[in-house]
């Protein structure tokens, strides 16, 4: 019996060991496919983080890009992702004599791929060629060789990220995109800068209030309200010839223009006897429908994916909401009830979940829900954070947030696990680009 009494504890450790094993395997088995090929199933719920190695670009001559730098960039690129865990190694460790990848010592550390890259500088050509290898198959998954100017180092960089990003996940990454935004300083002029807060420029010069900014998308010109004739009216500033053009002044009210994912129509909203609804224009500002009609304020549009529906808020039950009213007509649906204040959505491009500002306990927070209204979720919790943006893939999302006391412009994952700020000044209203903008 005492035999008996001291085998069952023993048994059950071996279960729950047998149990746990079967558990990781099973994890493992749903992130990584069974040939081991590496891919990255992002809507896997299970998803675990690839481990990654990314090492030093050498470089066989000396000039001002430093081998660490370019690594630095890919780094962080796939880090906001939250698809990646990063493994650090020495170059001289994980590089064999023929500067080929030493796979023992990579799998040794735990690494399931690895990137290399070299560079050198021709006059003010620079050139970068970057790999991907699978450490488990030792194969070369990617190999691409990128020419420019020695300044666009960072967009070299970038590229190559994108492909890295395609090859595990099936789409292009988003690093080669662009974020426009308001300075918020007194005249809120238009910026734009890199996903990543670099190559700030300015845009616009108008000495007056500037609003929600939004990109064509084909990148070549950015849509925005604007008070240059002392009123809010919708126009488009040409990216190639920083040009304005006017596309809409015909009541009192021109604002929160958005374009449909065609490029050919703009939703915003305009007011009607000083009642603001949303209407459906061409891109030369010609309105086709005024699509909502009902009672209250009706303001910031945005179009789902296929074009055939629109999200919009609405204070028609009292507070403002979020509805969804399709573009052939009919009855509004009303989205959103956990809060008692939302605004500012935004429809992500894979046309799954909808980010808004919910304000919960006192606070504006970033919030998500699927395209239903159902899967309620807050993602931020640290001071106001208010207008989300999603990124052209649909894996992160830009938002101000004053939470450092300044507002700036903030990216994070689609989970909220990572946030970090990226503007190099303050802003508000971030508006990220449907593919590399110019």
């Amino acid at each position: 019996m005492k035999h008996y009494q001291n085998y069952i504890p023993k048994f059950y450790k071996f279960t729950i060991m047998l149990i746990s094993l079967i558990s990781l395997m099973i994890g493992l088995a749903m992130s990584y496919p069974a040939e081991g090929k590496l891919l990255i199933d992002v809507d896997n719920p299970n998803l675990m983080k690839m481990p990654i190695t990314v090492l030093d670009f050498t470089s066989s001559s000396d000039g001002s890009i430093n081998g660490k730098d370019l690594a630095a960039i890919v780094k962080n690129d796939l880090f906001i992702t939250g698809m990646f865990q990063i493994v650090e190694a020495s170059v001289s460790a994980a590089l064999n004599a023929n500067q080929e990848p030493n796979f023992d010592y990579l799998a040794q550390i735990g690494s399931q791929a690895v990137v290399t890259g070299s560079f050198h500088v021709q006059q003010d050509q620079l050139v970068i060629e970057a790999k991907l290898y699978d450490v488990a198959l030792r194969k070369l998954e990617i190999g691409k060789r990128f020419t420019a100017k020695v300044n666009d180092y960072r967009k070299l960089v970038h590229l190559f990220d994108d492909r890295i990003i395609e090859k595990l996940t099936g789409t292009p990454g988003c690093f080669s995109s662009k974020i426009a935004f308001v300075g918020d300083s007194q005249s809120r002029e238009l910026y734009s800068m890199d996903y990543d807060g670099h190559d700030l420029r300015q845009l616009t010069r108008t000495n007056t209030i500037n609003l929600s900014p939004e990109w064509a998308p084909d990148g070549n010109s950015i849509l925005f309200t604007s008070y240059i004739n002392r009123k809010p009216d919708l126009w488009s500033l040409s990216l190639s010839s920083m040009r304005l053009i006017p596309i809409s002044a015909k009541s009192n009210l021109n604002t929160s223009g958005r374009y449909s994912y065609d490029g050919n129509y703009i939703a915003l909203s305009m007011s009607i006897k000083s009642i603001p609804k949303i209407f459906i224009i061409n891109t030369q500002g010609d309105t086709l429908k005024q699509l909502t009609n009902g009672r209250g304020n009706d303001i910031s549009p945005t179009w789902s994916p296929d074009s055939t529906s629109i999200a919009y808020v609405s204070d028609q039950a009292g507070a403002p909401h979020i509805y969804v009213i399709p573009i052939s007509g009919g009855e509004p649906r009303r989205l959103t009830f956990v809060s008692n204040y939302n605004t500012d959505p935004d429809w992500s491009p894979r046309g799954d979940m909808i980010a808004f500002t919910g304000r919960i306990d006192g606070r504006f927070q970033i919030c998500v829900m699927k395209s239903d209204g159902s899967d309620f979720k807050v993602l931020t919790n640290q001071g106001s954070n208010q207008e989300p943006s999603w990124s052209p893939d649909g894996r992160l999302i830009a938002f101000s947030s004053n939470r450092d006391g300044a507002r700036r412009i903030y990216i994070m994952d689609a989970k909220g696990s990572i946030q970090i700020p990226v503007s190099p000044i303050t802003g508000k209203s971030p508006a990220w680009s449907r593919n590399n903008a110019r």
